[in-house]
């Protein structure tokens, strides 16, 4: 089943997406995979005219991590050397509040970025 955001169906709600992969840091690997988490899908962020404030009125949500844990893996070296190495595990998304920038003031931010 879709939600809808202002007639567009949402086809995957904001949620944890989980892989198992193998880590590399600086050319060792972990000893096994690890779950590694990521926020992705769909959030409410709309832009309307407003009668009464006569105005545009905007929310915007972005996917994005609430809770995280920090764990570690076991990471051998090619010499045989071992180490521990930490990382963030995502336990939960949502959907937050972000600031709504037009694609107009996203353009000058990016200039204004480059001039210093």
């Amino acid at each position: 089943m879709s939600l809808l955001c202002a007639g567009i169906p949402i086809t995957k709600p904001c949620n944890v997406t989980k892989s198992k992969v193998y880590l590399d840091s600086n050319g060792c690997k972990s000893a096994n995979t690890v779950e590694v988490t990521t926020c992705s899908g769909s959030c409410v962020t709309y832009a309307m005219y407003s009668l009464e404030a006569n105005m545009m009125e905007r929310s915007c949500t972005c996917c994005r991590e609430e809770s995280t844990t920090k764990k570690e893996v076991e990471m051998i070296c090619p010499d045989g050397s071992k180490f521990n190495h930490s990382y963030i595990h995502i336990n939960k998304c949502g959907c937050q509040r972000t600031e709504c920038v037009t694609p107009e003031e996203t353009q000058v931010t990016r200039s204004r970025r480059r001039r210093r």
